[in-house]
């Protein structure tokens, strides 16, 4: 698996404290078969991670991982809040690309369905590409889940994360199934968090994908697309 969505980074936002909780859960992701993460932290209202602190924590957890054995790739990119997204500087955004030309950018619980539409024509606007994620946590979006085709068709990928394919709360509830089942979703990710989010959660949630769509479809959204997104050869 290429993990495209990932708080692996220390001390910047919600995800680990320490680096020694960032190496734990590395392992984790390792042993459950991630051979390369891109790092997001969030860059929003309440974490407004600095891109130079970002770039300083990834060198520091890179040699960290070298030390410890611990064999996994690791890039830098961000999760941005959609009004990031809309209103940072077009230096902000270009400094927090996943591969050469993508943005994952967070569709909220309350973010509206034209906010979709903004984001996408932003993007567009310095040759990007969005990347939504969490769409199963977004109300409009729950409610009008089409508005994800025409997002699709304006080049955008979808996102959904381990969480939403494991025991979600009762406003999720099925969401992310319901858009693997309608053919909406590009990529899988792990949105890991804490050392437990990257073991044996994601075996599971990745077991469940395998055993309901099949192996082509799980190799799909959790490598050769992720692949493609990083601008690696193989993806498709």
């Amino acid at each position: 698996m290429i993990d495209t969505h990932c708080h692996l980074l220390p001390g910047l936002d919600d995800g680990p404290r320490t680096v020694d909780d960032s190496v734990a859960m590395a392992r984790a992701l390792a042993g459950a078969g991630v051979t390369a993460v891109a790092c997001t932290p969030h860059f929003s209202a309440r974490y407004p991670t600095r891109v130079e602190d970002a770039r300083a924590a990834l060198a520091a957890l890179r040699s960290e991982l070298g030390a410890e054995s611990v064999d996994l790739e690791i890039a830098l990119a961000a999760e941005l809040s959609p009004a990031m997204a809309l209103d940072t500087s077009d230096d902000d955004l270009l400094d927090r690309t996943i591969g050469a030309g993508s943005v994952l950018v967070e569709l909220e619980p309350d973010t509206p369905i034209g906010a979709v539409d903004l984001v996408i024509a932003r993007l567009d606007d310095l040759d990007l590409r969005a990347v939504l994620a969490h769409p199963e946590r977004c109300r409009a979006v729950r409610s009008q889940p089409r508005v994800l085709d025409a997002a699709r068709s304006a080049g955008a990928l979808v996102q959904v994360v381990v969480r939403g394919l494991g025991r979600p709360t009762p406003g999720e509830a099925g969401g992310a199934w319901d858009l693997l089942d309608a053919g909406r979703v590009d990529l899988i990710a792990s949105d890991a968090h804490r050392p437990a989010d990257g073991g044996a959660a994601l075996e599971a949630a990745l077991g469940e994908v395998h055993d309901r769509y099949g192996a082509p479809a799980l190799a799909a959204l959790t490598e050769t697309a992720p692949a493609r997104l990083l601008g690696r050869s193989g993806g498709r």
